[in-house]
C-alpha cells in the first residue's frame, strides 16, 4: 500500500505505519497529454478536478 492511499486512516489511528525508514521518497505526479489544439473536455474536466486535490493531497 501506498502511503497516500492509508494518509486518513493512519491520520485517524486506525493504522499504523511500520517499517518507515524503508518507505521510498515521494515521487513526482504529472498529468500528460497531447498538446494537439483544444482539450477534449471530459480532459479539461478531469484535470480541473484533479490537479487541486493532488497538489492538496501531496504538496
Amino acid at each position: 500500500m501506498i502511503s497516500y492511499q492509508a494518509r486518513k486512516l493512519v491520520d485517524q489511528g486506525l493504522l499504523k505505519p511500520v517499517l518507515e525508514e524503508f518507505e521510498r521518497p515521494a515521487s513526482p505526479v504529472h498529468l500528460l497529454y497531447l498538446p494537439n489544439g483544444l482539450l477534449p473536455l471530459k480532459l479539461r474536466t478531469f484535470l480541473d478536478f484533479a490537479a487541486p486535490r493532488l497538489r492538496a493531497a501531496l504538496g
